[in-house]
């Protein structure tokens, strides 16, 4: 009896031997993006690994993404301010009104490149948009490439969305419609490809990923490449959590910055030219708009994005000198 209960304890202390060691910090990642989708796939978990390994086994970071009880795209901020998840990744646009500061950047014809963007975002952040984001630490703040007009008729240029009824994915952009002639309709991006097919909307402002994603050149078959708004995103950590770990781990976290910005000026502008490819293949019609034609219409709104800004000074009074920041951080970067 005796050497029976040695030798269970002898496979006990193996099997004790042969099980990995629980990290010693194990963070939850939540993400407002579908398991398979490119964002958690091609960067956030790539991203987890990396830190994972060079913390030799001590970080375990473990992701939630949309469809579980931490995807919800309206509470990313609510979540990772308050300690609910110790990374979260998301839109600063949603909700609206949130994230005054960053969101300027998605104003009509302001940014040319996710590239130029990103870089400019990341250039400023310190010292323009941490208000944004109380209670957390800023990992990496990006922006998409900016977006195409989508039609259901043959377009070359923006005069032509005139009494058009047009998705508008902003205020800003809706402004802008307004101002065109356009009709704005505002609805969530998984009820533009039904609206489309039933003739509630016969355009639409976005860029070219989530056409891709959504397969919405299905349904608009003409394009105009006319780099009007882009979509901003975040990765924040929640502030005491990055506190509470040890300096060489925050280092860590802190190092993943040029990583991040590195990853997303590519990404963003790959996964465009894939859903550009698909629309092209699918024997739709797509039109690059000049620089010289572009910068025509970004002065015609000029008068839109100002108002824009004299709005919400009311309520962020320093907003016309982060514009302006932003606008010259863009100037380094844009070619």
């Amino acid at each position: 009896m005796r050497m029976r209960s040695v030798l269970l304890g002898f496979a006990f202390a193996a099997l004790a031997g042969g099980a990995a060691p629980a990290a010693e910090y194990e963070l939850k990642l939540s993400s407002m993006f579908p398991p398979t989708h490119f964002i958690n796939t091609v960067a956030l978990e790539p991203w987890a690994k990396s830190i994972e390994e060079k913390s030799k086994g001590r970080v375990k970071i473990t992701l939630f993404a949309a469809g579980s009880a931490l995807g919800d795209a309206t509470k990313q901020f609510d979540q990772v301010r308050s300690g609910v998840v110790d990374i979260a990744v998301g839109i600063p646009a949603i909700p609206r009104g949130r994230h005054p500061r960053t969101t300027l950047m998605e104003l009509p014809f302001t940014i040319k490149s996710s590239d130029a963007g990103t870089h400019a975002l990341m250039d400023i952040y310190q010292k323009y948009l941490k208000d944004d984001y109380p209670g957390t630490v800023i990992l990496n703040l990006t922006i998409t490439e900016p977006s195409a007009v989508h039609t259901k008729q043959p377009i070359s240029d923006l005069d032509q969305i005139k009494g058009v009824r047009v998705r508008a994915p902003t205020p800003s952009v809706t402004a802008m419609l307004n101002a065109m002639g356009a009709t704005p309709v505002g609805m969530p991006p998984t009820q533009i490809y039904e609206s489309a097919e039933r003739g509630v909307i016969d355009g639409n402002v976005m860029p070219w990923g989530p056409v891709g994603a959504f397969k919405l050149y299905e349904v608009f078959k003409h394009h105009l490449n006319a780099r009007i708004d882009a979509v901003a995103m975040y990765t924040l950590m929640n502030e005491r959590r990055y506190k509470s770990l040890p300096p060489d781990i925050q280092k860590l976290f802190d190092d993943s910055r040029p990583h991040f910005i590195e990853v997303w000026s590519r990404l963003w502008k790959e996964t465009d030219d894939k859903a550009i490819e698909a629309a092209k293949k699918a024997g739709n019609t797509v039109v690059d708009m000049p620089d010289a034609k572009r910068n025509e219409w970004r002065q015609k709104m000029t008068p839109v994005v100002d108002q824009y800004i004299a709005e919400q000074s009311k309520t962020t009074p320093d907003s016309r000198e982060i514009y302006d920041a932003m606008v010259a951080a863009l100037n380094k970067y844009e070619k």
